[in-house]
């Protein structure tokens, strides 16, 4: 094999390696000087972009600024004033402290920084490209930072050829600083695209007021309050009522210590508190902002710095799942009907100054079904320097707004009627509910099988004439996979001979057509896959063996109502069947005189 020469790359060479792994879009840039601008102390930032930020981006912000003995070393890779000493990586306060942005930026592009400190009397104004510094002069400037970035990549050709287009880079930019202005509500953000402002918060600390500057009113009325603190751990932010709903991921938006993330972790901790509220492939609308003492989490596991780790996983996950289900349990958790003339039809044309030109489909811009919620108004917290106050402070500092909203109460509604024979109508003081029975039913038959399941003691009824199943060979060749599983949920069964088993009792808590009805189906299922050792395929069988509950249509008395409304409110999970639907759904007076042009 041919040996070659070990050398040492050139600076120039070295450092376009290096910026690859901070930035390889214009999006990398503004989330690097945005980092450093909240970092720096400033309350009001503004991002401007051109052509999607290839040509031009400036970040200015009035914080600290740069003291000019040191504004040459923060070009040098691995520069800066946020750690001192590996212990320090411990238990990070700030959003940057590798010392690679400008280093990084400034070897892929021609860069000028303006900055004067408090106590400066007159400014810097530097320039550097390809590393290299070109100017360092006096200039007459406010406090605060200014960076200009112009010609991305232009010593670097080949990576420009793999930029999207301007209007997709825009939107990477445009999705980025939305982030960071609901992450930090007490700083005013504004972002300007060309000529144009796109949005300009008002900084003044109301993360409800932001998401509906960004987002729009339609999806700031359908969000829940949600707060939690668990000893030094908070949770503050809003998710959406499970009647709105999108088909991604792309309006879950995370920040941890300040921080904004992607987390496998907290999606997943969603998906488990909205199990079974959901339809399978929707996706709650969540803006989650978590903080946690600095020492339990690792920050510095991916070069962007846009991916932690928690210490203690299952730990944090219980804590955002439970959260989050307990913010669900609320009464503006219950889908309210809206007057749909108040709706504006969904807006496909570019949108107007305010808004973000986000991408969006028609389905993301409406909604899954025609419900909404009352407004509710929050604080997150008081503006806190991150490098001066301990990540648990970061929420828990914060005055909060008073949380009027309290667990739904099934002991406050009157029933009133049935309507079809499918809906339930009830009322309490200020609002009017239906209740779909065969939903509300299938949830009351899922929990009491699932229940008697798991029970180490079974609830069974004797029959008196005993049942018959037949069912097919590979069933039967099968039966030490599946008998157990049957047993478990109350059936006495057992094999009598030529394809035929026989049931001698049944669970308690069902009747006899409930019971024949349920057990076929489920013995069909086992022909399909009879494994039943893992426990989401056994809940997948029984949430499709549910068709013995009672069905629209079903005639009900009036104590077969107040049978079927105790039941439900002692389930786990009243508000929706075990297919997703709904159970009930809520209209306020306001709604009705609305539709009467009474108000």
């Amino acid at each position: 094999m041919m040996q070659r020469e070990i050398k040492i790359l050139d600076k120039n060479v070295a450092d376009k390696i290096a910026a690859g792994e901070v930035v390889d879009r214009p999006v990398s840039i503004v989330k690097e000087l945005v980092e450093n601008a909240i970092d720096s102390g400033a309350d009001n930032i503004t991002v401007e972009m051109r052509d999607g930020g290839k040509s031009y981006l400036r970040v200015t912000d009035n914080g600290c600024g740069i003291d000019s003995d040191y504004i040459e070393t923060a070009f040098q890779r691995h520069a800066t004033s946020k750690i001192s000493t590996a212990t320090d990586l411990d238990s990070i306060l700030t959003l940057g402290f590798r010392g690679e942005a400008l280093a990084s930026i400034c070897a892929v592009s021609r860069v000028e920084v303006i900055t004067k400190t408090a106590d400066s009397k007159i400014g810097r104004r530097v320039i550097a490209e390809s590393s290299e510094i070109r100017n360092n002069d006096p200039t007459g400037c406010p406090e605060g930072t200014t960076i200009t970035v112009k010609d991305l990549f232009f010593n670097v050709p080949a990576r420009r050829k793999f930029l999207a287009s301007d209007g997709a880079e825009s939107r990477r930019i445009v999705d980025l600083v939305s982030r960071f202005a609901l992450a930090y509500p007490d700083i005013r953000f504004k972002l300007i695209n060309g000529s144009r402002v796109v949005f300009n918060t008002s900084g003044k600390g109301n993360i409800l007021e932001n998401i509906i500057q960004i987002y729009g009113s339609d999806l700031g009325r359908d969000l829940i309050q949600v707060s939690g603190d668990q000893g030094n751990s908070h949770i503050r932010g809003f998710v959406s009522n499970p009647g709105m709903s999108l088909s991604s991921r792309s309006r879950q938006i995370f920040c941890v210590n300040g921080r904004i993330v992607s987390s496998p972790l907290i999606e997943r901790a969603l998906e488990k508190a909205y199990k079974e509220r959901l339809f399978s492939g929707r996706f709650p609308i969540a803006f989650l902002f978590i903080a946690v003492p600095p020492e339990s989490i690792d920050v510095n596991i991916h070069p962007t710095k846009k991916e932690i780790r928690f210490h203690d996983n299952a730990e944090i996950e219980d804590f955002i799942t439970e959260t989050v289900k307990k913010a669900l349990t609320h009464k503006e958790a219950v889908p309210e009907v809206r007057h749909k003339a108040d709706r504006p039809a969904p807006e496909l044309s570019p949108l107007p100054e305010g808004r973000p030109q986000t991408e969006m489909t028609v389905e993301e811009n409406g909604y899954q079904e025609e419900y909404d919620v009352i407004n509710l108004l929050s604080t997150i917290r008081d503006k806190v320097s991150v490098q001066e106050e301990a990540a648990s402070e970061y929420i828990r500092s914060a005055p909060q707004a008073e949380d009027v909203s309290k667990p739904f109460d099934f002991n406050t509604l009157s029933v009133i009627g049935v309507l079809f024979d499918t809906y339930i109508l009830a009322t309490d003081e200020h609002d009017f509910y239906m209740l779909d029975q065969h939903a509300a039913h299938e949830r009351v038959f899922y929990e009491k099988l699932l229940h008697q399941f798991h029970s180490a003691e079974k609830y069974s009824q004797q029959l008196m004439v005993p049942l018959n199943f037949t069912v097919p060979a590979d069933t039967v060749s099968t039966e030490d996979q599946w008998i157990g599983d049957v047993r478990n949920m109350g059936y006495d069964i057992e094999f009598f001979g030529n394809h035929t088993y026989i049931v001698r009792e049944i669970p308690a808590f069902m009747d006899m057509s409930e019971a024949e009805n349920f057990l076929t189906d489920i013995l069909n299922q086992f022909a399909d896959r009879p494994d039943l050792t893992d426990p989401s395929r056994l809940d997948k069988i029984i949430t499709r063996s549910c068709k013995s509950a009672v069905k629209g249509g079903d005639h009900l008395t009036s104590e077969e109502i107040t049978a079927l409304m105790d039941q439900l409110k002692q389930c786990n999970n009243p508000y929706s069947c075990p297919h997703g639907r709904p159970t009930f759904v809520r209209m306020t007076k306001y709604e009705i005189e609305k539709m009467f042009k009474r108000v």
